[in-house]
C-alpha cells in the first residue's frame, strides 16, 4: 500500500477517534452521563403532570367546572356543555391549554366557542380520533391575562348530540393517559403551571 492510500484510510479513523474522545471529555466536564440530557427531556413532561396531580389534591388556584343544560338526553337530542374556570386568588396568566375527554362513539360534538375575553386560540379542534376537545390560548400581552379572585371565564362551550344509550362522561384531561394532552394553566412571569381542580360531567342517554 503506497503512502497516499494509507493516508486515505487513516484520516477518517483518526477523525472518528478524536470525535469520540471529545464527546467523552465534554460529558465528563459536565459531570453527566452521555444519555442523561435525553432522559431529562423525556422525563420533564411526566414530572409536570405528576406535580399537577399532587397540587390538585391541595389548595387549588382555579376550579374548572363542566356543566350541561341537562344531565339526561334522548338519542338524537342536542345539548350544550360549558367549561368554566373560576379563580380563587388574583392571578395573571400567560397561557391556558384545555383538553376535554369525551366518547366520540357516543356523542357528536361541534360548534366550539370561547369567552370573548380570551384571545383567539392558537389551536382548537374536535378530535374524534383521540376523543378530545382541544383549545390552546396564548396571551401576547406582557402583563398576561389578569384575573381577579372569583372572576370566571368560559373556556369553551360546545354542542353535543347523543348517539347511543348509556351513561357517559365528559372530563378534563390531566395527561395521565396522554402526557401531551395535559390541561395546564400557566402563570405570567414565572412560566409555571398553577394548580386547579375539576369535576366529571356524567350524562345519561335514553331511548
Amino acid at each position: 500500500m503506497n503512502k497516499n492510500n494509507l493516508l486515505k484510510y487513516l484520516v477518517p479513523v483518526v477523525a472518528v477517534i478524536v470525535l469520540a474522545e471529545s464527546v467523552v471529555l465534554i460529558s465528563q466536564l459536565k459531570g453527566k452521563p452521555l444519555n442523561q440530557s435525553k432522559q431529562e427531556g423525556e422525563n420533564q413532561v411526566g414530572e409536570v403532570v405528576d406535580n399537577l396531580e399532587e397540587t390538585r389534591s391541595g389548595d387549588e388556584v382555579y376550579q374548572i367546572e363542566l356543566t350541561a343544560d341537562a344531565t339526561e338526553y334522548k338519542v338524537g337530542q342536542v345539548g350544550k356543555v360549558e367549561v368554566k374556570m373560576l379563580g380563587k386568588i388574583d392571578k395573571s396568566l400567560d397561557s391556558i391549554n384545555v383538553y376535554v375527554k369525551y366518547d366520540p362513539n357516543m356523542f357528536e360534538v361541534n360548534e366550539l366557542k370561547f369567552d370573548d375575553r380570551l384571545p383567539a386560540p392558537v389551536f382548537s379542534k374536535v378530535s374524534t380520533l383521540r376523543g378530545l376537545l382541544v383549545a390552546n390560548f396564548l396571551i401576547s400581552d406582557p402583563k398576561g391575562l389578569e384575573l381577579s379572585a372569583n372572576d370566571q371565564l368560559t373556556l369553551m362551550t360546545f354542542n353535543m348530540k347523543a348517539v347511543k344509550t348509556g351513561n357517559y362522561d365528559f372530563e378534563i384531561s390531566t395527561g395521565k393517559e396522554m402526557k401531551e394532552s395535559a390541561t395546564m394553566i400557566v402563570e405570567n412571569g414565572s412560566g409555571k403551571p398553577v394548580s386547579f381542580s375539576s369535576n366529571k360531567l356524567t350524562v345519561k342517554v335514553i331511548e
